[in-house]
């Protein structure tokens, strides 16, 4: 059949779809009895009671207002609980940076520090010592990592021995939040001892990083002023979240019953 018959033919369909809806439009008014009539056509209603007619489109117009609002403000809490959840995995996140656990062995605390020398990566655990003026590591533990030891004098060890030292500097070291880059350390060539550890962090970094120790739960707090910030905007966000979930009951503002 050719294109055009059809589109005709679509057309015809459509006219006379159209013209049956206009058609099967029916009209209610009531009489001055309060009788219900029906009519379906507009001319068959009285002037008088025509009226009736606007109010009623008025009333469904209301109600299909109403419908409508009600879905943009389905619509605007969805995504704002969207938003919410998208900001409280990001603030989970950045709070889980501020915190790094650590060991507690012979009444010493280890924690996990990363050295980076070149394109090698070292991974140690170092305990905190606030009585060491510089951060030491043992010649064994960055083996691994090939780095030039150049030599850098003597160094008194826990028996009261004195020992030869070298240096290190590594490219970068990263302790929980914090990434610092040439950091220079001691070098000592030891073996054994009672915490199993890798050398000492000493006070060239603990005296700059504000932390919080939590013994009980075997963490550190990284800068705790921050990790409450953060912890304070999680519980807002958490609080929101909550009334969106159950919001206040709304007023009845349904129209009267006729």
């Amino acid at each position: 059949m050719p294109t055009k018959q059809i589109i005709t033919k679509l057309f015809l369909l459509y006219c006379m779809l159209s013209f049956s809806e206009v058609q099967a439009r029916i009209y209610e008014y009531k009489d001055d009895s309060g009788r219900r009539i029906f009519v379906d056509r507009l001319s068959q209603v009285p002037a008088k009671y025509r009226d009736q007619l606007r109010s009623r489109e008025e009333e469904k117009d209301q109600l299909d207002r109403a419908a409508l609002n009600r879905l943009q403000v389905e619509r605007k809490t969805k995504s704002a609980a969207l938003k919410i959840s998208v900001e409280k995995a990001r603030i989970r996140e950045a709070m889980e940076k501020w915190i790094t656990p650590f060991e507690l062995r012979a009444n010493q605390i280890l924690v996990p520090v990363t050295v980076v020398y070149g394109s090698r990566t070292g991974q140690l655990t170092l305990v905190m010592d606030t009585g060491a003026s510089y951060t030491v590591v043992h010649k064994d533990s960055i083996k691994p990592l090939g780095a030039y030891l150049r030599p850098g004098g003597a160094a008194m060890v826990a028996d009261g021995s004195v020992v030869k030292t070298q240096q290190v500097t590594f490219d970068r070291v990263e302790i929980g939040p914090y990434k610092s880059t040439n950091v220079t350390a001691g070098v000592l060539d030891f073996r054994g001892g009672a915490t199993g550890s890798d050398g000492l962090l000493g006070m060239d970094f603990l005296y700059n990083a504000r932390y919080k120790l939590d013994r009980e739960n075997q963490k550190i707090y990284w800068d705790p002023e921050k990790y409450q910030q953060l912890k304070e905007q999680l519980a807002e966000l958490e609080k929101m979240e909550q009334q969106l979930n159950n919001p206040p009951t709304a007023p009845d503002t349904s129209l009267p019953k006729r």
